[in-house]
C-alpha cells in the first residue's frame, strides 16, 4: 500500500511540473506572437510574378514605388519613348500652332515604321500632331513636332535629355524623337514611370492619352479629310478584338515595339483615389499571346490597388504644421481656419493595408527663402517615409494674409527659428524600443524555461531519494518484524 502511495504521489508531482511547464509555454509563445503582430504591422505581401523582364508600378501623387522588378535595368523603348515627346511638346508650344512637315519629317525611318500618312509639306496643328503621335503612334508626327519646335529633330532630342534629368531619370539617354533603335537610345522602367507620372499630371496630356479615337480636320495636301479615324492602339483602353484585355480604371497609355526592344508598355490606371503609373519592357510575347505586356499590366495593379491605400494627409498635417511645428507662440494667430499655410489638398500616403499612418516616419523641411512655384510661395516640405522609402510627400505654402495683427505683431526670425529647432529634434526610437522589448522578453523566457528545466530536475532528484530512504526502511521493518517472529 504504502509502495502504490508513493509511486501516485511520484506521478503526480511529474505532472503538475509537466502541466507548469506547458502553460509557461503558452504563455511566453502568446506574448512573442502578440510582440510579433505589433512589430510586423506593415506586413509586406507577396510579389506576383511577371513575364515582362523589367517592370515598375509608381503612385502618381506621392511617387511612391509600390512594385518593381529590375527596375534599373537598362532597355531599349521603343515608342513609348512618345510619351516624352508629346510632354516636352506640349510644354514648349501651344495647341493651335501650325506644324509644316518637312522632308526631314520622313527621315530614317525603318520598314513598316508606324505613321499617321502625313505628306511631306502638310500643314496640321500641334494638336493634331499630338494625338497622331500617341494614338497612332505616328514617326513623322514625332520628328515634324520636333522641327517645328527646336529648329532642328537634335535640339528637340535635347530638351528631352533635360527634361529626363530634371525628373530625375538616371539611367535614360534619348537618341530620337519617336523610339525607333539605336544603341545609345535606352532608359529603365523606373525612369519610363517617372516620365509617365510627370506626364499624366498634365492634363492636355491626359485627354490625349485616354482618348480611344480621334477625327483629324481637313488638309492643305487632303482636302477631304482623312478617310479613318486615328485610333488608340493601346488595349486596356481600346480593346478592339482583344475584349480580354480591357481594363475598367484605365486612362490610357502607349505601346511599344522593336524587333530588339520587344515590346513595351507604359499605362495609367486610377481606381478611388489611387492614381497609378505601371511600366514594363522587353516582354517577348505579343499581344495574341499569353503572358504578355498586357497580362502583366493588370496583374500589377490589381496587385497595387488591392493591396496598398492612400491615406490623406490633409487633416493630419494641418494642425501639426501650425501648431506643433510653426508659431508655438502665435498660434491663435494661425488656426486652422485662419491660417496662412497649407499644403496639398489632395495630398496623401500610400501605405500597405492595415498599415496607419502613424507607423509612418515624418519629415518637415524648411527653406531658407521662399520658392516660387505655379504662382504660390513655398516655404517647405512635408513628407512621409516608411521602411525607408517616401510613401507621401507635399509643399508646404504660404499665402500672405492681410490681417494686421500677422503684420505688426509678429517676428517672423523667432518663430522661424524656434520651428526649424523643434522640426530638427529627431523622432522617438519606437523600432529600437520594441526590439529591446523582444529582447527583454526572450531572455526572461529563456530564463524561465531554463529554472523549470533545473527545477524539474532537482524534483526527480529529491523523490528519487526518498523513493530509496522509503525502500530502505520498508526492508528494514520487514526484516526486523521476521527476525522477532522467530526468535
Amino acid at each position: 500500500m504504502k509502495k502504490e502511495l508513493l509511486a501516485y504521489a511520484e506521478i503526480m508531482l511529474e505532472n503538475g511540473v509537466q502541466t507548469m511547464k506547458k502553460r509557461v509555454k503558452i504563455f511566453l509563445l502568446g506574448i512573442c506572437m502578440a510582440l510579433s503582430v505589433n512589430v510586423m504591422s506593415g506586413t509586406v505581401f507577396a510579389k506576383p510574378s511577371i513575364f515582362s523582364e523589367t517592370a515598375c508600378v509608381l503612385d502618381v501623387q506621392s511617387g511612391a514605388i509600390l512594385y518593381e522588378k529590375n527596375k534599373n535595368q537598362k532597355e531599349y523603348p521603343a515608342s513609348i519613348t512618345k510619351i516624352m515627346t508629346t510632354l516636352v511638346a506640349i510644354e514648349n508650344s501651344s495647341m493651335d500652332e501650325e506644324v509644316v512637315y518637312t522632308d526631314n519629317a520622313f527621315a530614317n525611318w525603318e520598314s513598316g515604321a508606324s505613321n499617321a500618312g502625313i505628306k511631306v509639306g502638310e500643314r496640321i496643328s500641334m494638336e493634331e500632331s499630338l494625338y497622331a503621335a500617341m494614338l497612332a503612334s505616328a514617326n513623322e508626327a514625332c520628328n515634324g513636332m520636333a522641327e517645328h519646335i527646336s529648329g532642328s529633330i537634335d535640339g528637340f532630342v535635347k530638351k528631352m535629355n533635360q527634361k529626363a534629368k530634371e525628373l530625375g531619370c538616371q539611367n535614360t539617354h534619348f537618341a530620337n524623337t519617336n523610339g525607333l533603335w539605336k544603341k545609345n537610345h535606352y532608359t529603365t522602367a523606373y525612369d519610363m514611370a517617372l516620365i509617365g507620372r510627370a506626364a499624366i499630371r498634365n492634363e492636355d496630356f491626359k485627354t490625349i492619352a485616354g482618348t480611344k479615337t480621334y477625327i483629324m480636320s481637313k488638309t492643305n495636301k487632303n482636302k477631304r479629310g482623312p478617310s479613318e479615324p486615328l485610333v488608340n492602339h493601346h488595349k486596356m483602353i481600346n480593346p478592339a478584338d482583344y475584349p480580354q484585355y480591357e481594363y475598367e480604371y484605365c486612362e490610357g497609355g502607349k505601346t511599344g515595339y522593336t524587333s530588339k526592344s520587344r515590346n513595351t508598355l507604359v499605362t495609367f490606371a486610377k481606381k478611388g483615389d489611387m492614381e497609378l503609373v505601371c511600366a514594363v519592357m522587353k516582354c517577348n510575347n505579343s499581344v495574341w499571346l499569353e503572358p504578355n505586356a498586357y497580362t502583366d499590366t493588370t496583374k500589377l495593379f490589381n496587385y497595387c490597388f488591392e493591396n496598398y491605400e492612400k491615406t490623406k494627409i490633409q487633416d493630419n498635417a494641418a494642425s501639426e504644421i501650425n501648431e506643433q511645428y510653426l508659431f508655438t507662440n502665435f498660434s491663435p494667430f494661425y488656426s486652422k481656419e485662419t491660417s496662412c499655410l497649407h499644403i496639398d489638398e489632395n495630398a496623401g500616403v500610400i501605405l500597405p493595408k492595415g498599415v496607419s499612418i502613424d507607423q509612418a516616419e515624418k519629415k518637415i523641411k524648411y527653406y531658407d527663402k521662399a520658392i516660387e512655384e505655379n504662382g504660390k510661395k513655398v516655404i517647405g516640405r512635408l513628407s512621409y517615409t516608411y521602411k525607408g522609402q517616401e510613401v507621401g510627400a507635399t509643399n508646404i505654402y504660404f499665402d500672405e494674409n492681410d490681417s494686421p495683427t500677422l503684420r505688426d505683431s509678429i517676428d517672423m526670425s523667432k518663430w522661424f527659428d524656434e520651428a526649424v529647432e523643434t522640426a530638427s529634434k529627431p523622432p522617438f526610437p519606437w523600432k529600437k524600443v520594441s526590439l529591446l522589448i523582444i529582447l527583454a522578453c526572450c531572455i526572461i523566457g529563456v530564463s524561465i524555461l531554463c529554472f523549470l528545466k533545473v527545477r524539474e530536475y532537482q524534483v526527480k532528484t529529491e523523490n528519487r531519494h526518498r523513493f530509496k530512504r522509503n525502500r530502505r526502511n520498508l526492508l528494514r521493518k520487514e526484516r526486523d518484524f521476521y527476525i522477532n517472529r522467530f526468535k
